[in-house]
């Protein structure tokens, strides 16, 4: 660990494009993108990205209603997905020889290569959300069911990498999200 100083120098800069269609005619979606660079200099004047440099980000959500279902048609079912796409975090890797082999020194305490900081990642990101709700409408109170499932395709992506010699080649990673996530809601509206 070493003291933090407030004398480094840094830069964002990037573009994002939005489409939108607003709901109407029971259904909506919007595209968003976002390319990028996030940039620091060092106190020895090397530039570098930062971690979170990702590069591109790119949002897609839709969804539709069907409504006046059932026997008084008061009720209504709607269908959403939400799709996410991002250049992988940057990282500091593990110390590594010219072959690229793995050269960390645990008695010493060496593990990361600083010289390298935050020039590669590991992998980029990608998650899928989908949601189903189901409310029904009546004159006092509406009532809805949803089931959303938050990374349907249980993908963890790589955030860092460490060293475990428990791991084959001694590396193993840091992963997130925790992978499929289902989510049951009943509400009441008022």
């Amino acid at each position: 660990f070493v003291d933090l100083v407030n004398k480094g120098t840094g830069h964002n800069y990037g573009a994002e494009l939005t489409l939108e269609k607003y709901f109407t005619n029971n259904y909506y979606y919007l595209v968003n993108t976002s390319v990028y660079e996030s940039k620091y200099k060092t106190l020895e004047g090397i530039e570098r990205n930062t971690a979170f440099n990702s590069n591109y980000l790119v949002n897609v959500l839709a969804g539709k209603e069907f409504e006046k279902l059932g026997k008084k048609r008061n009720q209504t079912l709607g269908l959403n997905a939400k799709l996410f796409f991002s250049g992988g975090r940057k990282i500091v890797p593990l110390l590594r020889d010219e072959n690229g082999q793995l050269a960390v020194d645990p008695e010493n305490g060496k593990y990361w290569d600083y010289s390298k900081a935050y020039n590669n990642k590991i992998e980029d990101n990608h998650q899928l959300t989908v949601s189903a709700n189901y409310k029904i409408n009546r004159k006092k109170a509406t009532h809805e069911f949803k089931l959303e499932l938050q990374n349907l395709t249980g993908y963890k992506v790589k955030i860092t990498e460490y060293y475990d010699e428990t791991k084959p080649d001694n590396v193993g990673y840091l992963s997130f999200p925790v992978g499929l996530f289902p989510n049951l809601i009943y509400r009441v509206y008022f």
